[in-house]
């Protein structure tokens, strides 16, 4: 597999790092002349297009190194899953981890209820657990990651442990070493969130999970789905309605935030079987 970063501090394989180093180490290879026989090559519009893609990653990439140095965590990158030790046999249906930027997360939580005191907040490939500290600046009751790759989990452990903000409102936070495919949701109410962690068939292994949970003890429970690649939305949007056991929740579209590589395309489900007795 090639790889285009490189390893950070912890040793695991980063792809948004050194972009400005990369792109000026081609310059030194081939020469001046190169970025105009790409124009050539490209036109002027893909050119400006592949610019602007990589210097919006660089100040989004920027800001969250600042959000991790302000906090005294480590959350930010695009973590490659090759190096990694993997639980599981799903390795190859993972996505890069890229957690959900500040912003972002701030603007999805807007479409949730504010009284969110008995409902366990699920993160489905948490990573580096920037999702789980976001959440804890909300009034959750406990606050759970499930990641498969154990040095993300020994990252996000250490996150947890180091965090502490005036704001916030649940510090009852754990990551579960695991395949997502083969956990069992907690009996509690709940809010699970998914920023395309993985390939379709895996995720409708989870959501087939969750529905049968959710019928053997029924209680109230939010699915969020984040996408910001890979066209996601467009099949985990299909999958969750054709469950028969959500509605799906109008919402405000997303910006585009400067601390978000991309503006991310994302869907609420509320599932709430009071409502459905009445």
């Amino acid at each position: 597999m090639a790889m285009t970063g490189r390893e950070d501090r912890r040793g695991v394989y980063d792809r948004s790092s050194g972009r400005l180093g990369r792109a000026l180490a081609v310059l030194r290879e081939r020469g001046p002349m190169e970025p105009f026989r790409l124009v050539r090559e490209h036109g002027l519009r893909a050119s400006a297009r592949f610019v602007g893609r990589n210097v919006r990653h660089m100040i989004a990439d920027r800001l969250a190194r600042r959000w991790d140095r302000v906090h005294g965590v480590d959350t930010a990158g695009s973590i490659q899953l090759a190096m990694l030790e993997v639980v599981g046999p799903n390795r190859d249906k993972g996505n890069e981890c890229v957690c959900t930027s500040p912003k972002s997360f701030g603007f999805i939580m807007k479409a949730l209820p504010r009284d969110l005191s008995d409902a366990t907040f699920i993160d489905i490939g948490s990573g580096k657990s920037r999702t789980l500290l976001l959440a804890s600046h909300y009034p959750f009751k406990a606050i759970v990651g499930v990641e498969f790759a154990r040095e993300l989990v020994a990252i996000a452990r250490s996150n947890i442990a180091a965090y502490r903000s005036p704001s916030q409102m649940c510090r009852t936070l754990s990551v579960v070493e695991g395949d997502a495919a083969a956990y069992a949701f907690p009996d509690t109410p709940l809010v699970v969130y998914f920023y395309n962690p993985f390939s379709k068939d895996v995720f409708d292994t989870v959501l087939d999970n969750l529905v049968a949970s959710l019928r053997g003890t029924p209680r109230r429970c939010f699915v969020i789905y984040g996408s910001s690649s890979h066209q996601a939305i467009d099949w985990a949007r299909p999958a969750i309605r054709a469950s028969g056991m959500f509605e799906e929740l109008a919402v405000a579209r997303m910006p585009g935030f400067l601390d978000a590589v991309r503006r991310i395309d994302y869907a609420v489900f509320r599932f709430d079987p009071a409502e459905r007795r009445a």
